[in-house]
């Protein structure tokens, strides 16, 4: 198993993790299950090349599931949990000559819901 480290700088955010991630690509074929240990941040495939997608599940996200609704979780971040649930908290990638198998523009995004964290995601991989 491997793990990557993210440190995330806002409340909301999505993280390209793409390359930290092939970097770790130990296989010549098969598959890579990204899981995130989280309850407040998750993992989404999404278009990765116009910084405005980005922009816009944020803004998105913020404006379905917002901090200042009264919920009954009393530690003040269940915004964050209902987020990271929308996302959930794994991913499976096609691995095909040790590189991972993504549409020309699909990245992969960690989405943090209560930052700013250090963070970690595991990866392993299966031939």
């Amino acid at each position: 198993m491997a793990e990557i480290i993210i440190s995330t700088t806002k409340k909301n955010e999505l993280v390209d993790i793409t390359q930290k991630i092939q970097e770790k690509v130990d296989i010549n074929q098969g598959i890579c299950v990204v899981y995130c240990p989280h309850t407040t941040a998750g993992l989404t495939i999404n278009e990765g090349t116009d910084p405005a997608v980005k922009s816009d599940i944020v803004k998105t996200l913020k404006k379905i599931v917002p901090y200042d609704l009264v919920y009954s979780h009393m530690e003040g971040n269940s915004a964050a949990h209902i987020k990271a649930s929308l996302f959930g908290n794994f991913l499976n990638v096609i691995v095909e000559n040790k590189r991972l198998k993504l549409g020309t523009w699909q990245k992969i995004f960690f989405v943090e819901a209560d930052g700013p964290r250090n963070r970690k995601i595991w990866i392993k991989f299966i031939s």
